[in-house]
């Protein structure tokens, strides 16, 4: 008889636990549609503002946390043979070279330029960085590393390529991460959108604003016990007549990382 109470007294329970299961989970579901209504709301705000906004992505990543630390110039991978190395040129974590003369390539011709560039580039494993190169002052072009298929938003992890008066590369600066660990596991970022709406709450963007593409990458947060920290943002490039900003947003929490 006490069997068939506890029988019965568990089955009861299971019930209660689905019935919390299936309320808590139509809650995320009126969460989620709610959080879309009053995004498409803040977006239609902003286009009435003339707001210039790029296409952006409804679609959730997932990254971590990771843990990095400095490569010591001995340590970077080196540059190519097309390049000289300047030992004793840089701080300890750059490895500084210059381009050497190279007949074969006519440099008022900005495609052989590009492509010298990018093959340098390539094999380090480095990719062009579009928002880091457009806060350069001149000709300078920045190129990234990639962790965890994200590339490095910090100079910390960039390959700088610097031109000289006579608009010729000549300069590359290469520095590089290393020991990379992650810290936890994948958790959801914020979308695309998510991070436009919440630059507009910053007030970091404003009418007549022309934002572009949103980029999800690492970027460093704080230092501890001799590792870097880096989480994902989203950084934008905002443009304001002739001058333009770079804009962060952490991809976890939403806040504003502008400086």
């Amino acid at each position: 008889m006490q069997f068939k109470r506890i029988k019965i007294l568990m089955l009861v329970l299971f019930v209660l636990l689905d019935i919390f299961l299936f309320n808590w989970w139509r809650a995320g579901q009126t969460t989620n549609e709610q959080v879309a209504d009053a995004n498409a709301d803040i977006i239609a705000e902003m286009k009435k503002q003339n707001i210039v906004l790029p296409t952006f992505s409804r679609s959730v990543q997932y990254n971590s946390y990771i843990a990095v630390q400095k490569a010591h110039k001995n340590e970077i991978g080196k540059l190519p043979s097309t390049l000289t190395w300047d030992k004793n040129g840089g701080n300890w974590d750059e490895l500084i070279a210059r381009f050497k003369p190279d007949d074969e390539i006519h440099y008022d011709d900005y495609e052989a330029i590009t492509k010298q560039i990018k093959a340098v580039a390539d094999d380090s494993g480095y990719h062009y960085n579009a928002i880091l190169s457009a806060a350069q002052p001149d000709e300078t072009k920045i190129y990234s590393q990639r962790i965890n298929d994200l590339p490095v938003m910090n100079s910390a992890g960039t390959m700088t390529f610097r031109y000289g008066k006579d608009g010729k590369p000549d300069t590359v600066i290469k520095r590089q991460l290393t020991n990379i660990q992650d810290l936890r596991d994948d958790r959801a970022t914020l979308t695309e959108e998510d991070a436009i709406v919440s630059l507009y709450r910053y007030n970091e963007i404003d009418r007549g604003d022309r934002l572009s593409t949103g980029y999800l990458g690492y970027d460093k947060t704080l230092s501890v016990n001799g590792y870097d920290i880096y989480l994902p943002v989203w950084v934008f490039e905002v443009k304001r007549q002739n001058r333009h900003a770079i804009l962060k947003i952490n991809a976890f929490t939403g806040d504003n990382l502008s400086e």
